[in-house]
Parts: C-alpha cells; structure tokens; sequence
C-alpha cells in the first residue's frame, strides 16, 4: 500500500520522533496488516510537525510496525510545537533537480545536505517569484497548482506500464520504475509534478527522444559502481546504490523483487553512443 493511500485511511501514524523533535527522524508506525511503501522525495507536510519533511529514501514498512523514517527538513524556517492534527503527503515530490542532489549525497555520504535542499528551495521559490515566510517547498506547488495541473493533463500513461523516463529539451534526465502498475499509476502524477516544477521557467525545446536514448541511459546504470547496503534498522528489503561521472542512482529490492528504481542523469553529462544489441 502507498503511503499517501495508508494514511487516507488512518493506517499509518506519523509522529516527531519524541517531544523534542528530530530533524532527521520521523516515527512511521504502519498500523495495518499490508506493507506500507513511503517513495523517496516524498513530502510530508502540516501543523501536526514541528516543521514539513522531505524523506530521504524510498523505505517499505512492514506490517503492524514502527520505525524510524529518514528525512530532511523542507521548510526551514519553522519548528514549532504541534498546534493541530494537520497531517498530509504532497501531491508532488521534491523537485527533479533536489532529487538528483539528494541522491549524489546519499550515495556518497550516506545523507542528504541540509544547506544544499535550502538553498534548491530558495532557487525555486525565487524563480516563481514565490514569498514563503517559513521557506516552505510545499508553497511552490499550491501557489502554481492551477499552471501545474493543466500541463500535467498532456501526459497520460500507458495501460499496465510500470515506469516512466523524463527528458527536460533533448536530454532524459530521470527514470523512475515501480514493481506494479497500481503503485506506478499513484505516483506517476507526482513524479511529473516535481518536474513541471523544475523545467517551468526554462525556455521550451522540441523534443527529439527516442527508446534508444533509454536503453542508453539504461546501460551507464549497468556498468556504474555499486553499492548493496541492508534497508536501516526494521525496514525490509536491501537497497543497491548505483554511480559513475554520468548516472546516480538506487533501488528497494526485497525477496528477489524490484519495489521501486529512480535513476538521474548527472548535470551537463553526455551519454556515450554505444554501439551494441542493447543501444
């Protein structure tokens, strides 16, 4: 089950980690009898925590457990005590361009860079000429929902398709990929959303993107370095960390399943012409 749909239905809990709050950790108790899945980039805003939340990493809860969920601060100017039970999941992810910064942090430091995400946020914010009291990420989506919505009409996905790849002009600069058509179809809309977000005040290219610059792309995930590392204290599954000069990437795998791929392609990085069966 997602995490936007689990706590629609009051099956999930999300609380500051104790009275004083940590910035790093939430406590996620999944109170059903279904895995609960909480993406990367997910943006867990309201009054109900001291401050809104970016999760660092995509994470699979087990059933009628609680851990300890890694995120970062998205809203720097807040931290207040709870004031009201206001609790929700954005319907966009953390922009593309933070995504891909995140993940060359988490990749290389195992964290994410808490003054990089700040300064990412006020870059966007200044782009849409946005004023947020408390620098909130949250803001930049409801106050250009209606622009955002309307483009996001122009895409529909394929039926049963599992993933998406993203190009921004001529270059793809993102691939997501789901185990299940359901889960990709709930979070399809969000990931578009984070790029709208990103590409909006940039000037329009036509695009001439093809399967063959996938597969290309595809195949630098393939020959970069990797990294396997355990899913932290009672999360499931095992996460593989992919990198070189081109690619950054991960994926949540768990009993011999995919559960969720992102992969982005480095700024100014130019995919090599392979010449072989898979390009």
């Amino acid at each position: 089950m997602c995490f936007s749909e689990a706590l629609k239905k009051d099956l999930v809990s999300v609380n500051e980690v104790n009275e004083r709050g940590s910035v790093r950790y939430l406590k996620i108790s999944n109170k059903s009898n279904q895995k609960i899945l909480v993406l990367e980039s997910e943006l867990i805003t309201g009054n109900a925590l001291k401050q809104d939340r970016l999760v660092d990493r995509t994470t699979l809860v087990p059933e009628n457990a609680t851990i300890m969920l890694q995120v970062s601060c998205c809203e720097k100017n807040r931290w207040s005590p709870a004031v009201a039970n206001n609790l929700s999941v954005s319907e966009t992810l953390f922009f593309s361009k933070g995504r891909l910064d995140n993940s060359i942090e988490i990749y290389e430091k195992s964290k994410t860079d808490q003054y990089k995400i700040w300064n990412n946020i006020s870059e966007r914010l200044s782009d849409f000429k946005i004023k947020s009291f408390t620098g909130s990420t949250e803001e930049i989506y409801q106050k250009r929902k209606n622009d955002i919505e309307d483009l996001l009409l122009s895409f529909k996905p394929k039926f049963n398709s599992l993933g998406v790849a993203i190009a921004i002009g001529n270059q793809i600069i993102s691939i997501d990929i789901f185990s299940n058509s359901n889960i990709f179809n709930i979070y399809f809309p969000r990931i578009l959303r984070s790029v709208i977000i990103d590409s909006y005040t940039k000037k329009p290219y036509q695009n001439f993107i093809c399967k063959e610059n996938v597969y290309k792309l595809l195949r630098q995930f393939e020959k970069s370095q990797k990294k396997l590392h355990k899913s932290p204290g009672g999360c499931l599954g095992e996460e593989i960390k992919f990198n070189n000069n081109q690619v950054v990437g991960s994926c949540l795998q768990y009993n011999d399943m995919m559960i969720h791929f992102s992969g982005f392609l480095k700024d100014n990085s130019n995919i090599p012409q392979f010449k072989s069966e898979v390009a």
